[in-house]
């Protein structure tokens, strides 16, 4: 994916650290059919390369790719005038994201911001495949109305399409969203057992009669996908910063 393909779509990137430092950077070629992905890449190189998930990350990215992320740094005063405006969070510790993309409505009409999609590590890589393939069903549409040869355009987004699937089935994505998707079942004056539900496990943790904390798993309805070879599923119990169990 270059420039080359993305032209004219203005657009600035507004990032959030989790120190609570915000930088602004903008481009010309910043439409969420190419920014997507590109940021999905960027995170997948995070991941892999060990790199810290802050501003510099980002900088270190546009400087290796080239023609990749917006690379010019502007002050509030050079946003306007702009098609998009995105907003990323960036949470270096838990390695956390949340990307949130605004289309500009016309000012005359007063339209303001209109939110596109908010997207975390939970749904990037699926966002992005389904980019990537409305893209590549953009190319073949195309060439099918000139009479020409989609050729090479449209193996690239399919391939890209294929990457970020696999990425998004992997076991640390799947893992946040069952996180994210957790669900809390309170207590209630016939079951005073509050509970959390996630990936089809439910923990149970309550306050008996004596004052003991007692902490109850139940792993019969977890998700195929948490489960070994032989069926069970790995858990680890820490308390106090200190691994009590492991098995």
């Amino acid at each position: 994916m270059s420039s080359a393909e993305d032209p004219g779509t203005r657009g600035v990137v507004t990032i959030f650290e989790q120190s609570g430092a915000a930088r602004v950077f903008r481009s010309e070629w910043a439409s969420p059919e190419y920014l997507i992905p590109v940021v999905a890449q960027l995170l997948a190189w995070v991941d892999e390369g060990g790199h810290r998930l802050c501003t510099q990350a980002w900088l270190a990215y546009a400087d290796a790719f080239p023609g990749t992320l917006p690379r010019d740094e502007v002050t509030a005063a050079d946003t306007v005038d702009v098609d998009y405006r995105y907003e990323l969070y960036l949470y270096e510790d838990s390695a956390g994201l949340l990307l949130r993309v605004y289309r500009v409505g016309d000012p005359r009409r007063r339209a303001g911001l209109r939110l596109v999609v908010e997207l975390t590590r939970a749904n990037l890589f699926a966002q992005a495949a389904a980019v990537c393939d409305d893209m590549a069903d953009r190319v073949q549409r195309r060439a099918a109305r000139h009479g020409g040869d989609a050729g090479a355009d449209l193996q690239v987004w399919r391939r890209h399409a294929s990457w970020f699937r696999r990425v998004q089935a992997s076991m640390p994505v799947t893992a946040v969203g069952a996180n994210l998707a957790a669900r809390l079942v309170p207590a209630t004056c016939d079951v005073p057992y509050p509970a959390i539900r996630v990936a089809g496990v439910r923990v149970v943790v309550y306050v008996d009669r004596h004052g003991t904390v007692r902490i109850c798993a139940d792993l019969d309805q977890s998700e195929p996908w948490l489960r070994r070879r032989d069926r069970t599923v790995p858990v680890q119990v820490t308390v106090d910063g200190r691994v009590v169990f492991q098995g």
